[in-house]
């Protein structure tokens, strides 16, 4: 009798364990917004997950020995960490989500001001900068287009009168 309370022990925190990895999942589904694809591979990772969770519980409790109680235990795991856990660990886990996401974008910013600032003070500058080789090089078009030109006419001479030669 104490080895099928054992089993059904570990069955139970079996239970919870695949119930705890679920809800993982499901806050990272509302930390970041998944696309239809994404949400069928993550699901397909959960079930891989479960079912090695349950091989390891019958494995290492029972030998390998599949008996009722296993799932019964299972089952009753993941309904009371659902009644009495859930919750409480998707809204401590994404409070800490919030938490650092503020804190890492306070860092960003600071971080990032002193650029922005150099930015803006580079900003006119570079901009007289920009409209003078632009100007330069608009310029520079129409010479080297004119000399193409030129060129070209000259290439026309040349072997007009290297035909009649």
């Amino acid at each position: 009798m104490s080895s099928q309370a054992y089993i059904f022990l570990c069955s139970f925190i079996g239970g919870m364990v695949i119930a705890f990895v679920y809800d993982v999942f499901r806050i990272r589904r509302k930390a970041v917004k998944t696309i239809g694809l994404l949400v069928y591979i993550e699901d397909l990772i959960f079930w891989i997950i479960a079912a090695l969770v349950m091989f390891a519980v019958v494995y290492f409790s029972n030998e390998g020995e599949v008996r009722g109680y296993i799932f019964l235990g299972t089952l009753l795991g993941v309904v009371l960490y659902a009644l009495l856990l859930s919750k409480i660990v998707i809204n401590s886990s994404i409070f800490v989500l919030k938490v650092i996401y503020r804190v890492l974008r306070v860092i960003w910013l600071v971080l990032s001001r002193p650029f922005i600032i150099l930015f803006r003070i580079f900003r006119v500058p570079a901009r007289l900068v920009y409209r003078v080789f632009a100007k330069l090089l608009g310029n520079m078009k129409r010479i080297g287009k004119s000399r193409l030109a030129k060129a070209a006419m000259w290439n026309k001479l040349f072997k007009n009168s290297r035909k009649k030669i």
